[in-house]
């Protein structure tokens, strides 16, 4: 009976003293799980953006030397962590400064990035717009409602800065740009002749000389429906 009792109070003794181990490496763990799910948090923001950038197949990241240096140093942690699960709570073993950095770097790279992937993606689709061809029509106002959409949507595009997270964040600015480049070829700017152009700068400003009103500046006026706006006056 006395030699029962005495293993019990051993296991009694030794489930304490785990116990105890136990409460004194909780925290321990907790902050190790704080600093891996931080790093995980993220770094999947990016990833999901280096997804969407590869379904829409404009994104030929090279980050492999980065990436592969933070997959084995996770890999040689897991290994550890299954050997011995109280290793991972060991400063000397678990170098969080080390883990940081490496996750940082790769964070940075993908950043920097996809941040000019984006940029060159939106300087590419955007149409050819010329300010000094609008600058000049904004003083026609049957040109004024359609110019002021172009700088409007101009604006929004150039202010998406954000890095796309889905194709649906891709298709929302797709959308502003076909619909900038609508409102452009409505314009037809690109088929203003020069001669028109000119008169229109100098009718805006000073007004223009009767020699300027060539034929060819007359029939562009009539066909767009501006002759009218034209006003004569002697100086």
């Amino acid at each position: 009976m006395l030699l029962e009792k005495s293993y019990q109070l051993s296991e009694l003794s030794q489930k304490t003293i785990n116990l105890r181990k136990y409460a004194e490496n909780y925290q321990g763990f907790q902050s190790r799980q704080k600093q891996i799910e931080q790093a995980v948090t993220g770094t999947l923001l990016f990833v999901q953006s280096l997804r969407a950038f590869r379904e829409r197949e404009i994104a030929n990241l090279d980050l492999n030397q980065k990436a592969d240096s933070l997959l084995k140093f996770i890999a040689n942690v897991e290994a550890k962590f299954q050997e011995d699960p109280e290793w991972i709570i060991d400063n000397e073993n678990f170098n969080r400064n080390n883990f940081d950095s490496k996750v940082k770097d790769l964070q940075k790279a993908l950043r920097e990035q996809l941040s000019q992937a984006w940029w060159l993606y939106r300087i590419q689709k955007m149409p050819s717009t010329n300010n000094e061809i609008l600058n000049v029509l904004d003083k026609v106002s049957a040109f004024k409602p359609t110019l002021q959409r172009i700088r409007n949507l101009d604006g929004q595009i150039r202010e998406y800065n954000s890095i796309p997270q889905s194709s649906e964040d891709f298709d929302k600015v797709d959308r502003l740009i076909e619909e900038l480049k609508q409102c452009w070829d409505g314009l037809n700017a690109d088929e203003v002749p020069e001669a028109v152009l000119r008169f229109l700068r100098v009718a805006a400003n000073e007004g223009a000389t009767r020699g300027l009103l060539t034929p060819e500046v007359e029939d562009w006026l009539t066909k767009h429906r501006l002759i009218d706006s034209l006003r004569i006056r002697l100086t």
